[in-house]
């Protein structure tokens, strides 16, 4: 078996990283961490919160938006990253009766495998895609994992993981540690939806939805 996840929101917690991101680049917000996350999970864009709330124009989104890229896989922001609570048991579980694989969207790949190591959750992967914003995740998964199978399953907060893993015919699950509200998530229809990677693993390894979704 292959469970594919997502990286930032699903296998580490970003959330902090994202926010005091967004808070360097538009101070006058005012916004509390607790504030900004509500209205992430309801699928408000950074572009919308800016024009809604700030009255940036279209340039002003721009220059934002170029220095969001050039900063959010910066070593201060990186660092700001933290484990979730129990996902190293959780891997550790799910490597009994699977291959695991991360699968993001960040730029720099040198970064990515740095992070995971240094987090200790590197020796839990059988390997790491990394997009660099070059290709598609539904691309580098079909190059990369040549065995996949409809028992496989991908993993992630984003409509777009449950997207990508259902033109793969793979199960899908959404967690709730990312982006999205459990409302937002339903409207993708993934097979599961649970709090979290380790609330996934205790299913899967008590053999609880094994032959769910497909």
């Amino acid at each position: 078996m292959n469970i594919i996840f997502d990286l930032d929101g699903t296998v580490v917690d970003s959330k902090l990283r994202l926010y005091r991101l967004f808070q360097a680049l538009a101070p006058e917000s005012g916004l509390s961490f607790e504030e900004y996350w509500a209205l992430k999970k309801n699928g408000t864009s950074n572009r919308t919160i800016l024009s809604a709330y700030l009255g940036y124009d279209e340039a002003q989104n721009q220059a934002f938006d170029t220095k969001w890229m050039s900063l959010i896989e910066t070593p201060f922001f990186l660092s700001l990253d933290r484990n979730f609570g129990g996902i190293h048991n959780a891997l550790r579980m799910l490597r009994i009766q699977a291959d695991l694989h991360v699968c993001t969207s960040r730029q720099l790949r040198e970064l990515a495998i740095e992070q995971l190591a240094h987090l200790g959750l590197l020796p839990h992967l059988t390997q790491v895609m990394v997009t660099e914003q070059k290709h598609a995740k539904r691309e580098l998964i079909l190059k990369h994992i040549p065995n996949l199978s409809h028992t496989d399953w991908m993993v992630g907060d984003t409509g777009n993981d449950i997207q990508v893993g259902r033109s793969l015919n793979l199960k899908t699950c959404g967690v709730l540690t990312g982006f999205l509200s459990k409302e937002a998530l339903t409207g993708y229809e993934p097979d599961l939806i649970v709090d979290s990677v380790p609330a996934f693993s205790a299913l899967l390894t008590s053999n609880a939805i094994l032959t769910q979704g497909g």
